[in-house]
């Protein structure tokens, strides 16, 4: 395939995927404006094209946005109010006018008190932190960071918990606090990819690149905004891709790679002109400025003065600096000295406003760096609480254990106790019984008065068989020891062990003895009291 078929392929694909997005938005757009559609119908529709709008057309939105509150206010729905106004801020704050961005989230706020919604409360804490931080106040927004972070744990909103620690790496990665940033970025992708939410990650590994950039890892970043930029163009996010494209531009210049430089450059600000932030206008303008520098010097301060032009008063110190800066040096390289001196004191003069703001970085960063030691140690001494506690209750689950342990083995050592006493009784009173049979007997057979003998004939009669000499012999036996064991039978009748348990089982069926712990005593006494009867 030639490149041009590639290229015409290449073509046909993103008319494709925007006639898809157009069809959509149209579709998305006839639900909200029919008034006999239900009102879910309708909000669903207008916070459905939040989704991929908003990073793409903030404009568009913010005009959406007002026709969403007046409808959600006309039916007293203050959460669809609340929609709008948060994403009427988002709007704003993608557009770079912060103030206008925090006076919406205040009538957020303002509404969300009156109602019982502290999660959706604590959402708009966070946003405030992202405001704040834009406007470099970087203590205020990691304290609200902070807060919400600590709800969204409690609350278990694993997915808000994401997004405030790529927030907090956000503010460490500006005050140049590059390994606590990592730290929270990778933290915050670990939840998402746990969630299986890896569209969520595009904006975090961009961040993750731009801090590579910072650390003079050109290539790792490259890597990094490759990646990012697979997942934000599948969810539209044309702001973070704005983003990721002037990183990609920045490293490649880096690398020596100009051409890619302007071409990701190029697609930063295509991005950005269509967003209308200023301030990255400005800044992206500027650079490709300088790559024009050592190839047509005269264009470069064309392009450059073309940028003073969007110059406003709000505009960043430091943007203010690298434009005088550039300016300077293509006016000193032509001979413009005049021109070159009134850049150079422009250029002091920020400079040393942005001096001043670098002094007060450097206050700031201690300040948070400080609060992060402190929320560190205090998460220490929770941990170390938490430990003890479990160890508190581990211990006691122990002792419990012990005792009921203890409490059962003493149950069944009376219990076994209980029940050897029982059966020493009853062995002692069926041994007694056979005593009262011997001395009680009417026996005319007995030949010593102090010696009792089993008839033969009267127990074969009773029990209608025929005892052989074994059993005969093993009966005698008992009836001088009733307690004696099948073994010492066995020497006595000089028989084995086995052929006195066969001879035993035998007689116990013979004469109907039931289950008992003192079998041979039971066998013997039936065998007197029918001897006897």
């Amino acid at each position: 395939m030639s490149l041009k078929q590639i290229l015409l392929l290449i073509a046909a694909l993103i008319f494709l995927k925007i006639s898809y997005s157009q069809n959509k938005t149209d579709s998305l757009k006839s639900l909200w404006e029919n008034t006999n559609n239900a009102d879910s119908t309708r909000f669903k529709a207008i916070n459905t094209y939040y989704k991929t709008q908003t990073h793409a057309q903030p404009d568009t939105v913010l005009i959406l946005t007002h026709y969403h509150y007046k409808l959600a206010e006309g039916k007293d729905l203050k959460q669809e109010m609340m929609n709008a106004l948060n994403e009427r801020s988002y709007a704003y704050y993608l557009k770079g006018d912060t103030k206008k961005s925090m006076a919406a989230l205040n009538q957020t706020v303002a509404i969300c008190k009156t109602l019982d919604m502290p999660n959706f409360l604590a959402t708009l804490y966070g946003n405030m932190g992202s405001i704040y931080g834009e406007e470099q106040k970087y203590q205020e927004a990691v304290q609200y960071f902070n807060k919400t972070l600590q709800i969204f744990k409690e609350q278990y909103i694993p997915k808000g918990e994401a997004r405030m620690l790529n927030n907090l790496g956000l503010i460490y990665y500006k005050l140049d606090s590059y390994d606590l940033a990592l730290s929270y970025f990778n933290e915050s992708i670990a939840i998402y990819e746990s969630m299986g939410l890896t569209n969520k990650t595009g904006t975090t590994i961009a961040d993750i690149g731009a801090v590579y950039y910072k650390q003079g890892k050109y290539n790792e970043a490259v890597d990094k905004g490759h990646k990012a930029l697979n997942i934000l163009q599948d969810i539209n996010d044309k702001f973070s891709m704005a983003d990721c494209y002037y990183m990609l531009a920045q490293s490649h210049l880096k690398l020596n790679q100009k051409e890619k430089a302007e071409h990701y450059i190029d697609q930063s600000l295509e991005i950005d002109n269509a967003i209308k932030n200023n301030s990255k206008i400005v800044e992206r303008l500027t650079f490709k400025a300088t790559l024009l520098y050592d190839t047509d010097l005269n264009l470069a301060t064309k392009k450059a003065e073309a940028v003073l032009k969007l110059v406003k008063e709000d505009t960043e110190n430091e943007l203010k600096v690298k434009l005088y800066n550039f300016l300077y040096k293509c006016y000193k390289a032509q001979n413009k000295y005049d021109l070159s001196l009134a850049m150079h004191e422009k250029r002091e003069v920020y400079n040393d406003s942005l001096k001043i703001e670098k002094d007060k970085m450097v206050i700031i960063k201690d300040a948070v760096q400080k609060e992060y030691d402190n929320k560190l140690f205090e998460t220490q001494l929770e941990n170390e609480r938490i430990q003890a506690e479990l160890k508190n209750r581990q211990l006691k689950n122990t002792l419990v254990i012990v005792l009921i342990a203890a409490l059962l083995i003493l149950g069944i050592l009376l219990y076994f106790r209980s029940v050897i006493k029982k059966n020493r009784k009853k062995r002692t009173l069926l041994l007694e019984e056979i005593e009262d049979l011997k001395n009680n007997s009417s026996s005319n057979l007995v030949v010593d008065s102090n010696k009792f003998e089993l008839v033969r004939e009267k127990i074969e009669g009773s029990i209608n068989r025929k005892l052989n000499e074994t059993d005969w012999k093993v009966l005698n036996i008992l009836l001088d020891q009733p307690e004696i064991t099948n073994k010492e039978i066995a020497e006595k009748a000089f028989m084995s062990v086995d052929g006195i348990g066969s001879s035993l089982r035998r007689m116990y069926d013979y004469f109907n003895v039931k289950h008992s712990k003192y079998k041979k005593i039971s066998l013997l006494t039936d065998a007197i009291k029918r001897s006897n009867s």
